[in-house]
C-alpha cells in the first residue's frame, strides 16, 4: 500500500514536467480534463498491471516476475543514453 501511494505521489510530483514537455498548460478551463486523463489513466494501468502480473507471478514464480520487472526498468537505464541524467553525461574537467 505504501509504495502504491508512493508512485501516485511520484507521478503527481512530475505532472508539471511532463505538461511542460508537451507544451500545455493543464490548469487553464479548456485543458482540465487533460489533468485528469492523466491521472485516471496512470492509475486505471496501475489496477489492471497489479492484478496481471500478480497472477503471471502466482504461474511463473514471484522471484521470477521480480528480476523480470528489475530487468525492464534497469536495461533503459544502462543502455540508452537519453534515459541518463545529465550529471552522470556531462563532461569532467
Amino acid at each position: 500500500m505504501f509504495i502504491s501511494q508512493l508512485d501516485g505521489s511520484i507521478v503527481l510530483i512530475a505532472m508539471p514536467a511532463i505538461f511542460n514537455g508537451i507544451g500545455l498548460d493543464p490548469l487553464t478551463a479548456g485543458n482540465i480534463a487533460y489533468l485528469l486523463w492523466m491521472i485516471m489513466g496512470y492509475r486505471l494501468v496501475q489496477a489492471v498491471l497489479v492484478v496481471t502480473v500478480g497472477r503471471c507471478g502466482d504461474i511463473f514464480g514471484r522471484v521470477r516476475i521480480y528480476n523480470a520487472g528489475f530487468g525492464v526498468f534497469t536495461s533503459p537505464r544502462c543502455c540508452c543514453p537519453s534515459t541518463r541524467s545529465a550529471a552522470a553525461t556531462a563532461p569532467t574537467g
